[in-house]
């Protein structure tokens, strides 16, 4: 008799399992896709950059040209890139455990538009944002630690300046466990985070998300995660050298990620897709 209900329980693992990997996979691909149909050019796409010799680096420097629709759109892309991501199962840390992680977010940036490059001031004329790719890669440090059995809160930040850019970026979470089935392996949290900007003169923007997700370790090491998430942006501009109103936006995306945990070890990639966006997020890190 055990042989045999060891038996039937095995095929629904086994579609437990798939249901995930197909998930990850079918993430994959629509990002792959989406990545290629994206706007590329050459490494010196047809733009004048703003030009700011004295500012030494890529700065967030609004410029008198910049409209309120391109405003608006700065507000919105921007807090849908820095919106902090979960990159993380549903899983809590444990009360008292913590956690510390180098993470990189990777998102298309469309230089050629007036959001992108209106809100930009360069050292010189060769000094674009992204090559021919496109795309931007912002690198992170976080921690978490567990509060408690069920809560986990953590802190976030990054800074451009090492990477020629004079701009960072300082964020909150707090994930509170929802459900937790440790014999199946399945788990259920909710999520709220709040990011702003660090060291921006000429306007201030931040991120508010609220996210569910759900996850089921496999194998002992592997945790598959998917969640759907909500950010509201707010933009205001705070320099003479224009005169425009506070932006909103709100934004819905979906989120499917693979962790890897084995004794302190902690890998994680991740995918999001929503709201014209697609970006990509990996972290290598440490668990006690």
């Amino acid at each position: 008799i055990d042989i045999m209900t060891t038996h039937l329980r095995t095929p629904k693992f086994s579609r437990h399992s798939l249901v995930f990997i197909l998930l990850a996979i079918a993430a994959f691909c629509a990002n792959t896709v989406y990545s290629q149909q994206e706007k590329h050019g050459d490494d010196h796409p047809d733009v004048t950059l703003n030009i700011n010799s004295e500012l030494g680096m890529c700065d967030f420097d609004l410029s008198p040209l910049l409209t309120q629709q391109e405003w608006a759109r700065a507000t919105r892309e921007v807090g849908n890139a820095i919106y902090l991501e979960p990159l993380a199962a549903a899983q809590s840390l444990g009360k008292g455990n913590w956690a510390i992680q180098l993470e990189n977010n990777s998102f298309h940036v469309d230089q050629e538009s007036g959001a992108w490059n209106n809100t930009f001031h360069h050292p010189d004329s060769t000094h674009y944002l992204t090559g021919a790719s496109g795309r931007l890669s912002v690198p992170g440090i976080r921690f978490r630690i567990g509060i408690t059995d069920r809560w986990d809160a953590g802190v976030y930040y990054t800074s451009a300046k090492p990477f020629g850019a004079n701009y960072g970026f300082l964020g909150f979470e707090s994930k509170y466990m929802l459900l937790n089935n440790s014999k199946k392996g399945w788990a259920v949290a909710t999520r709220a985070s709040y990011v702003m900007d660090a060291a921006i003169k000429d306007f201030n923007i931040s991120s508010t998300g609220l996210e569910v997700l759900a996850s089921k370790k496999l194998f002992g090491v592997f945790i598959p995660y998917a969640g759907i998430a909500t950010n509201w942006n707010h933009g205001r501009e705070v320099t003479s050298d224009v005169d425009l109103h506070n932006e909103n936006s709100l934004a819905v995306r979906g989120i499917v990620g693979l962790e890897f945990r084995w004794k302190f070890v902690n890998l994680g990639y991740e995918c999001q897709i929503g709201d014209g966006m697609a970006q990509r997020s990996l972290k290598l890190g440490v668990v006690f």
